[in-house]
């Protein structure tokens, strides 16, 4: 009986024809898509009208870890684009990246946007917004690192296309990118694929390029001055998690990617949630861009999966009685 089966069905298989899933196709967003769309969803948030963005039915919003009804947060806060304005593309991962300065009312904040574009549709909207007043390590109101001023005029990143020849593979610039954050966890700046004197500037603001003192001089810089690899000592960092790969630009030698700095168990300093910028040239990193904030104690995040950072830790943790 089970051979009669078969032989019943093979001259069926083979005379059918076998017609492949289109779901591939459609979902396919090339860099001109991605661009044309996080443009025109970046218009219908200045403007207010979120019936203006191709929104898919399952969009979802988060700004600061915090997720947000449909027309709130930035869809109202926000009123136009700042003078700064980068766009970072990965048609590999349906990821558009905006980095630069907004402005709500007459403010200005230096932000990062995340779009997923799924079928041309939005389904996902990621903001790392950091404002001038916005709270420091410490969680003091306005110490927050901040220069939208420095951004825009004194060191922008670059608007580029790296030439063929000179781009590093998807794969190089992602293990570029992770060794930043090793280096930091292992308190070791050998580790790090960078160039020596590169520059990180944080909200903005120069954090690199000030003298070291002598007990650091071994940690990263360069003629005596600090720089992206420096200051692992001082961040008390217990591990850099939730590290997530928005978009790898491969055209523009860019990465944009985010993360958590977990401090030590009972440590007064806040959680740092951030999204870095990092701009790679001839196989080594330049700088780095970041927006960030600083969460606070009992707030999770990234609030996005894997949620593998997601989790705040107990001031009593790890302490004895």
């Amino acid at each position: 009986m089970k051979l009669n089966r078969l032989f019943v069905t093979l001259p069926f298989l083979l005379n059918c024809t076998f017609v492949l899933p289109t779901f591939a196709q459609e979902n396919s967003c090339d860099r001109t898509c991605l661009s044309r769309v996080l443009d025109s969803y970046l218009q219908a948030v200045i403007t207010h009208n979120p019936a203006a963005a191709p929104l898919a039915t399952i969009y979802r919003h988060t700004e600061n870890s915090v997720v947000q009804p449909l027309g709130e947060g930035m869809w109202k806060s926000a009123t136009g684009l700042g003078a700064m304005q980068r766009k970072y593309l990965d048609e590999f991962t349906g990821n558009a990246v905006y980095y630069g300065t907004l402005v709500e009312s007459d403010v200005r904040a230096v932000v990062s946007l995340r779009i997923k574009v799924d079928n041309q549709k939005i389904s996902e909207a990621e903001w790392f917004i950091g404002r001038e007043n916005d709270a420091g390590v410490d969680g003091v109101a306005g110490t927050v690192l901040w220069d939208a001023d420095y951004l825009t005029t004194g060191n922008p990143p670059q608007n580029r296309v790296v030439p063929v020849a000179q781009r590093s593979s998807r794969e190089e610039l992602i293990y570029i990118t992770n060794s930043y954050w090793d280096g930091i966890v292992n308190r070791n700046p050998n580790i790090e694929r960078a160039h020596p004197g590169c520059f990180r500037e944080e909200n903005g603001q120069k954090t690199t390029g000030n003298p070291l003192p002598p007990e650091r001089v071994n940690d990263g810089g360069l003629n005596g001055l600090s720089d992206c690899r420096s200051g692992t000592s001082t961040f008390n960092v217990l591990n850099v998690a939730a590290r997530r790969w928005a978009v790898v630009d491969v055209e523009a030698q860019v990465v944009v990617a985010s993360a958590v700095f977990i401090r030590e168990p009972g440590h007064p300093k806040r959680r740092n949630h951030f999204s870095d910028v990092f701009e790679i040239d001839g196989g080594l990193l330049r700088g780095i861009y970041t927006a960030m904030y600083y969460v606070e104690p009992t707030r999770a995040v990234p609030n996005w999966p894997p949620f593998d950072g997601n989790f705040p830790l107990a001031q009593s943790f790890g302490t004895t009685k």
